[in-house]
């Protein structure tokens, strides 16, 4: 069960923290179809409100609609029968703020939010089913709430069929940086996933993109994305760079990416039955101050998006 419905925008203009009066949430039909928007998870935190702001400019460039997820796992407490949860008006209201925010950034983004009274994790994998991407807070800082959000996103990125974008707290300017392609964590095939995300975010964003290779020269895999020309005939209007980082740890990719408008990579290597993604990319994911976006397995983007919520244990 889920409670679903456009909140009307606050008439505040001054700030991001109006609510507003919500219309009476519409419970979406099991014969609606599933849409292709970005979907943002949202908590009532600082952080979260910033994904907000990013995915409400990616879906804005995507000519896409945005989804505002809040799971709100507090609302399956029991009360009276035939009541609804005293903390519903508390739901609605991160939710509202949610989307306050969302049409502050893009005044004409089509978004419409969702309460859904689940685990989070359960929650966003539903969610993300029929997205493009999901869009994710995290504080990168060793705060309090990194220890709430932190691993929400770990799980997500590891397990989701579809991108998962994390958003840091951003600090310095990026203005003109080009968009970074991490190649050589996964195999062939992911490295053309991430190429293919890369180039288009960076065509969208009007900048270049500054592609890095991990892997080393005498195991490089046969891909399009290791070859600067195929990049210039596919990608004409793009301006490239390679650089090669073989054997790269993490925290030699995030001297070398950082600030960027956006850090692209693959989840790299892993099963269905995953629970987080491996040591430098938690490590990426704690220390990065520019967004990441993670790329499922090729081979895991093909599975049906059931399995993957069977699989969440």
């Amino acid at each position: 069960m889920s409670t679903s419905a456009p909140f009307a925008p606050s008439d505040r203009t001054d700030d991001d923290s109006g609510g507003g009066a919500a219309p009476e949430p519409r419970a979406p039909g099991d014969d609606e179809p599933a849409g292709r928007d970005v979907v943002v998870g949202v908590d009532g935190s600082e952080v979260a409100l910033g994904a907000v702001r990013w995915a409400a400019r990616e879906a804005a460039r995507r000519g896409t609609g945005l989804r505002i997820v809040h799971a709100a796992t507090y609302l399956g407490r029991k009360v009276a029968a035939g009541m609804p949860s005293p903390e519903l008006p508390h739901a609605r209201r991160i939710a509202a703020q949610a989307y306050t925010v969302a049409r502050h950034t893009e005044h004409d983004l089509a978004a419409t939010t969702e309460v859904v009274p689940a685990e989070p994790i359960a929650a966003l994998m539903r969610a993300a089913a029929g997205s493009e991407l999901v869009v994710l807070g995290s504080s990168t800082t060793g705060a309090a709430d990194e220890m709430v959000l932190a691993p929400i996103a770990l799980r997500m990125a590891a397990r989701a069929t579809r991108p998962v974008v994390v958003v840091p707290r951003l600090r310095g300017s990026i203005e003109g940086r080009p968009v970074v392609a991490v190649l050589g964590i996964g195999d062939a095939d992911d490295d053309a996933a991430v190429a293919e995300f890369a180039a288009a975010a960076a065509e969208r964003a009007g900048v270049g993109v500054s592609i890095l290779q991990t892997r080393a020269p005498e195991r490089a895999l046969a891909s399009w994305a290791d070859d600067l020309e195929t990049w210039r005939e596919r990608f004409p209007s793009l301006s490239v760079e390679r650089s090669a980082l073989p054997g790269a740890s993490a925290g030699d990719v995030l001297s070398a990416a950082c600030p960027s408008p956006l850090l692209v990579m693959s989840t790299g290597q892993g099963t269905l039955l995953h629970r987080s993604l491996d040591g430098p990319h938690r490590w990426l994911m704690r220390h990065c101050t520019s967004p990441m976006a993670l790329i499922p397995q090729v081979h895991r983007a093909d599975r049906e998006p059931r399995e993957e919520i069977v699989a969440l244990g």
